[in-house]
């Protein structure tokens, strides 16, 4: 199923003239120029785009390098809604994520006839405000005015985006963009991790993992927090968390500072301590098959696998594959476990629930019950160097929480 539609098609929008690859977006050399290509961008933004017309981070080739293939078209007009389903938005907010940096190096696993056609624009989620619509939009209560955030998979990082209203959710008028943007993937993700085991319209009561105690075996990413936050405001008793990292280092005390008990990155070293306990376990790890984790789980417990990062480090060659296809099988035939691909798997087969989880989430949001971790808002001009640095080290970006950008905001370099 294919989120969105390609929105750049250049033989029916034309571009503004000298708007082709910029040149302030390649490498530089000197101290000073690195800094102002930095991620911390947020000191050169200083202006807002007052220019209606539509811009679009965009590629025309996959690269490992961002700075080499990236480049902002600029439009002569804004995007009208032409289709009956369709809908513009002013893009508020979006992302830069690992998704973004694997579609532009040419690795996303793409499901058959998804694959979007050059040039692609990253961002794989948006929230803005609906700018124009579609009669048949206008017919379900859609308005010119409305908030709405959608995950697309591509073309986020655009000043504009146009949508099928029915891939959108409301957003409260009193929630931050960022902070909307924020929730789309991460946190549905972690929701929709911690509800495997609750049945029904049960994941939407005040407190549906009241008194459980919750396992998380992972990185220091934006998930894992985002499921220790959801599970202690959700009624978790209790929440163990075995940060495994790639460096080695110890993120106790991290760990501490969100509420949860940390867990040494060995599992021989926590397996008696918890062993028969836990009500739910999510594990992205994969060390051994998952079987300290359900070790782990108590009678009714369930284990919840959203991962084999271990397995999958060296590569995804043949030995890899093989072992990945046992694991799932594995979980597949024991009710104790399921497998959680993730909030884009999830969209394409049950979107209905998928934005009823995000309706769920974004009330919370509205009445401050959590607040998403935001790295830094940057301008369209700083998503490269984002990817970049997201590349190098993934794991350390998302420890410092999500990016945001705002599309409508200047660096210092486009004044």
């Amino acid at each position: 199923m294919v989120l969105t539609e390609n929105d750049s098609d250049d033989s029916t929008v034309q571009k503004k003239k000298g708007k082709s690859a910029l040149s302030f977006m390649k490498k530089k050399d000197t101290v000073n120029s690195q800094k102002s290509l930095g991620y911390d961008g947020n000191d050169d933004v200083t202006a807002i785009d007052n220019d209606l017309r539509n811009s679009e981070l965009v590629f025309d080739q996959h690269s490992k390098d961002p700075f080499e293939v990236m480049r902002i078209l600029t439009y002569d007009d804004a995007p009208r809604a032409e289709a009956k389903d369709e809908i513009v938005i002013r893009v508020e907010a979006s992302t830069v994520s690992s998704i973004d940096c694997s579609i532009r190096g040419g690795t996303y696993p793409w499901s058959f006839g998804q694959k979007p056609s050059f040039p692609i624009i990253p961002g794989s989620d948006c929230v803005g405000t609906i700018t124009s619509c579609g009669p048949n939009a206008e017919k379900h209560g859609i308005e010119v005015g409305d908030r709405v955030a959608a995950l697309v998979l591509h073309g986020g990082n655009a000043k504009y985006k146009t949508l099928n209203y029915k891939d959108c959710v409301k957003v409260p008028e009193d929630v931050d963009g960022g902070d909307a943007v924020a929730t789309i993937r991460t946190y549905t993700s972690a929701f929709q991790a911690l509800m495997q085991g609750v049945k029904g319209q049960g994941r939407y009561s005040r407190k549906p993992l009241n008194g459980k105690k919750i396992l998380i075996v992972g990185a220091c990413g934006t998930f894992e927090r985002a499921c220790v936050e959801l599970s202690l405001l959700l009624g978790a008793r209790k929440v163990f968390f075995s940060a495994v990292s790639s460096g080695g280092q110890s993120h106790n005390n991290y760990i501490r500072l969100l509420g949860a008990k940390p867990l040494g990155d060995d599992p021989e070293e926590w397996a008696d301590v918890i062993q028969g306990t836990i009500d739910v376990a999510i594990d992205s790890i994969c060390q051994d098959r998952y079987e300290h984790s359900y070790a782990a789980l108590n009678d009714d417990g369930i284990l919840v696998g959203t991962g084999m990062s271990e397995i999958t480090k060296d590569g995804n060659d043949i030995f890899a594959t093989v072992e990945k296809n046992w694991t799932q099988m594995t979980v597949a035939l024991d009710n104790s476990c399921t497998y959680y691909n993730g909030i884009v798997d999830s969209w394409k087969h049950e979107k209905e629930k998928c934005m009823k989880d995000l309706v769920y989430l974004f009330n919370l949001l509205e009445k401050g019950k959590f607040k998403p971790k935001i790295a830094t808002r940057i301008p369209m001009l700083k998503v490269a160097s984002a990817q970049e640095r997201l590349g190098e080290n993934l794991e350390s970006m998302e420890r410092r929480g999500i990016i945001v950008v705002e599309p409508w905001k200047l660096a210092q370099e486009q004044l």
